[in-house]
């Protein structure tokens, strides 16, 4: 269960010199600068009334920044993110994948449209990573089973346990057992 109310994916051309000019202009108020965490860097802000805590998550090993937003005034400071930011929809980063065709685009958009989606993008987004999930790279497949762990939808938990029961390369195999693991014990 994540302890955030919500998650909101930074396109990769607005720069964290963006968003702390963002910060500032919304009069958050800095915690802590890059606190390292399991291979991501956080920067941290409150707003003015210490309500609502603002992280920006630089998660370096899937190569993606991203806000997640805590406490009751999360809705409103997710619309002022929205409205000074540039940042990923699931449908606009999925639309992005599917017509990506070089190796680290796709990589960065499967992990944006796992971290942007919502469960009404469930279905939509387990059909998009089936096609991915064919994909004769196998860090391509293996980004689907990572992606897995940010969103872990029914449909794309089926999808990692058909990766682990049959994909050809037996670290994607053992990978998607770990995330299997993981999520049920």
């Amino acid at each position: 269960m994540t302890d955030f109310v919500e998650r909101l994916v930074i396109k990769a051309n607005f720069t964290s010199d963006d968003v702390d000019f963002v910060s500032m202009q919304r009069g958050w108020i800095l915690k802590q600068v890059q606190k390292h965490e399991a291979g991501a860097y956080i920067d941290s802000w409150v707003t003015l009334d210490r309500e609502t805590e603002i992280h920006q998550v630089d998660d370096r090993p899937i190569a993606t920044r991203y806000f997640t937003l805590r406490g009751p005034g999360s809705a409103e400071v997710a619309r002022h993110i929205r409205e000074d930011c540039e940042l990923w929809s699931a449908p606009e980063a999925l639309e992005a994948l599917n017509e990506a065709s070089a190796r680290g685009e796709k990589l960065v958009l499967v992990y944006a449209v796992a971290l942007a989606a919502t469960e009404e993008h469930g279905e939509r987004i387990t059909r998009t990573f089936q096609n991915i999930a064919c994909d004769p790279d196998a860090a391509i497949r293996q980004s689907v089973i990572i992606a897995t762990g940010y969103f872990p939808y029914p449909g794309l938990v089926d999808l990692v346990r058909q990766l682990r029961d049959g994909d050809p390369v037996d670290h994607v195999r053992k990978n998607a057992e770990i995330l299997l693991n993981g999520l049920y014990g």
